[in-house]
């Protein structure tokens, strides 16, 4: 099940600043200039405060998007302190750094650790036990490790959906080569689009650069992953890069178990 990415106790204290430090037209800003839309205000603990539960109650706050454009809205409000209260930023940095953020001295909020609750459509797969395991590893705050992770998921992926559509394949098949395989399975690779398709040569380049992005993902694991008994650091990589390779990663495999679902429950029906 899903968790909050910022708790309710760190929300009800800019509430609080929001309701003592700002005004109504000054919450309204904050929150619709990343966005946001008002849902219903009520004035049961005082308009400020019924107008910043206005937006945060239609926020879903399980969204790392979402959430994303939240933390700026908390950095507008901290502008709003008038000089240096610093209980106030000292219980702010202790309720942030639970939920894997901080608070620097220019009061911007970074975040320290990744929620990373990735999921896919295994509705197909008659034992999805190992790309589970891949998917638990997939944590970007140890990029070496979310990359290294990263193309093994794409592995193990296209190995079960080639499993499933009775498709033999070589156990030490490299990506590109399972890729292939897959796709032509598939009939999603960029050689089995009809001529005379609608948008051919379009559906053709995606699929060709889909293609080539988990390509990018074995030769990053190859440079900075942590296997082979690497013996200096995997440095020059952050959370951000392990992010997209992560995204990338679970996006292709996404694209893969769908269209594998919708071959299946169409034979299935027929």
């Amino acid at each position: 099940m899903s968790t909050d990415l910022i708790h309710p106790r760190v929300r009800r204290e800019f509430r609080e600043l929001s309701s003592a430090w700002g005004t109504l037209r000054l919450i309204r800003d904050a929150f619709e200039s990343e966005g946001f839309v008002a849902g219903n205000a009520s004035d049961e603990d005082g308009q400020r405060r019924g107008l910043f539960d206005a937006y945060s109650n239609d926020i879903d706050w399980t969204d790392y998007e979402q959430v994303s454009r939240v933390l700026r809205v908390f950095e507008e409000i901290l502008s709003w302190l008038n000089g240096g209260d610093e209980q106030t930023l000292s219980k702010l940095r202790r309720l942030l750094d639970h939920d894997g953020y901080t608070l620097d001295d220019q009061r911007q909020i970074r975040q320290t650790s990744y929620h990373w609750e990735p999921k896919l459509p295994l509705e197909h797969i008659r034992d999805a036990t190992s790309i589970v395991e891949h998917l638990g590893r997939l944590d970007p705050s140890d990029p070496p490790l979310a990359i290294s992770s990263a193309k093994a998921l794409v592995e193990a992926t296209c190995k079960h959906v080639l499993e499933e559509l009775g498709t033999p394949y070589h156990d030490k098949a490299d990506i590109p080569s399972l890729v292939r395989s897959v796709q032509k399975t598939l009939k999603v690779s960029p050689d089995t689009i009809a001529p005379t398709a609608k948008g051919r040569e379009t559906i053709v380049r995606i699929l060709s650069n889909l293609s080539q992005v988990t390509v990018g993902i074995a030769e990053l694991r190859n440079e900075y992953g942590p296997d082979h008994g690497r013996t200096r650091p995997s440095g020059g990589l952050g959370p951000r890069h392990a992010q997209l390779a992560v995204g990338a990663a679970h996006t292709y495999c996404c694209f893969l178990l769908d269209t594998l679902n919708a071959r299946q429950s169409i034979k299935e029906s027929s």
